[in-house]
């Protein structure tokens, strides 16, 4: 039976480079690396999301099996549990960088979430488990 162990990387596909990692900075992420420009314009970069990472692409990139992806339709949304005191706490955390809730706060069976958009409209869900969950 196979058995998963844990989530290593999300990989998205952006628009623009420079705007991105400064969202995901002002989400209060740590961006590890940055490429150079490729000589065809491409870039990446590593975010670190807890004990996983996000990997951020820019300008030509390709997804697996050659298909070109548009910027921000790679993927539905991806989710960080954040550690945060409540979710009054994290909605003025967000409120202070700057950054707009786009859905919530909805509460579910393990937790409360709120939701965010990159500025490639990626729907990131931002939750706070419940005490014990």
């Amino acid at each position: 039976m196979l058995r998963p162990a844990a989530l290593d990387h999300v990989g998205i596909l952006v628009s623009d480079m420079d705007k991105a990692l400064a969202f995901y900075r002002a989400l209060g992420l740590e961006v590890l690396r940055v490429s150079p420009p490729r000589q065809d314009g491409t870039r990446s970069a590593v975010i670190r999301a807890g004990m996983q990472e996000i990997n951020v692409f820019s300008g030509s990139a390709i997804a697996p099996g050659g298909a070109r992806q548009p910027a921000g339709g790679v993927i539905d949304h991806f989710c960080l549990n954040m550690d945060a005191a409540s979710i009054d706490q994290l909605i003025g955390d967000l409120t202070r960088a700057g950054l707009a809730i786009a859905g919530g706060p909805t509460k579910r069976r393990d937790g409360t979430t709120v939701f965010v958009h990159d500025p490639d409209g990626i729907r990131i869900e931002l939750r706070i488990a419940d005490r014990g969950a």
